[in-house]
């Protein structure tokens, strides 16, 4: 399977090389705007879901929310891939005229895309509020301030897209929490540390705890280990908050950019 798709990838990349794409603008007005992104996603979900999933991370098709699938397409290449199809492949020709098609590349467009270039709806301003007052703060770290348990989140509009950030907040489990997995260990001494782990083999395991420290323990020393498969993230923020506070929270998380946001859209 693995091999087909790196297949598909490399027949997909000379057909967009090789394709009409000159002919189709480099820049679309449907890029980053939410309006326009929305419309892609029900077209997607209505045809290309299928294959590709209808959150686009893959099945038959690959998974466009890891670009590395098809980074070297710009916008034109994606739009001719996706109109003409891809010769030799499941990937059929699309019937939709152009005012349909380029929506649906700026849906593809935005699942791999960084936050940080997207036309994001929400208040960034009240957002920040709601990342206080969530208690997002008490785990994570924007610029040095807040938590240490949960991932730095300073870089975080740069380097995750939209959908990533939407899902970590609303679904933390989905990814199978690699990497992010609460634990609580007890030492032979009585002494009991709770918190990330972040390394484990059989022989030792490295474990942050809330105060951003890392212990380093030696699992001969360990009496008992509790861990779980899930991340320590709230699963309730779905429910918990309104459509408006996610809205806002994730305008605020993807302006969070080390490095000047060029794209942004007013």
């Amino acid at each position: 399977m693995r091999t087909l798709l790196l297949l598909n990838l490399t027949v997909a990349l000379a057909w967009a090389q090789h394709g009409d794409a000159a002919a189709k603008p480099a820049q679309n007005p449907a890029i980053g705007n939410p309006v326009a992104i929305d419309a892609g996603r029900q077209l997607f979900a209505g045809g290309c879901g299928g294959c590709h999933g209808p959150d686009g991370s893959g099945g038959r098709g690959p998974n466009l929310r890891e670009k590395v699938m098809w980074h070297s397409l710009d916008d034109s290449a994606l739009y001719a891939t996706i109109e003409k199809g891809i010769p030799g492949t499941e990937m059929p020709a699309s019937r939709l005229p152009a005012s349909q098609l380029w929506p649906l590349v700026a849906f593809v467009r935005s699942l791999s895309a960084p936050a940080a270039e997207m036309n994001v709806p929400g208040d960034a301003r009240a957002g920040e509020a709601v990342f206080t007052s969530s208690g997002c703060a008490n785990c994570h770290a924007i610029q040095g301030r807040g938590g240490k348990l949960g991932p730095d989140l300073s870089n975080a509009g740069a380097t995750r897209s939209l959908p990533t950030l939407r899902e970590s907040i609303v679904d933390p489990d989905a990814n199978g929490a690699v990497g992010y997995r609460a634990v609580s260990v007890k030492l032979r001494n009585g002494q009991e540390l709770s918190g990330v782990e972040r390394n484990r083999s059989n022989y030792s395991l490295q474990l942050q705890d809330r105060t951003g420290g890392v212990h380093l323990i030696d699992m001969a020393d360990v009496a008992e280990l509790k861990a779980s498969r899930t991340s320590p993230m709230p699963k309730d923020y779905a429910k918990r908050l309104s459509k408006p506070e996610l809205e806002n929270l994730l305008a605020f998380l993807a302006k969070q950019s080390l490095r000047p946001i060029v794209a942004e859209k007013k």
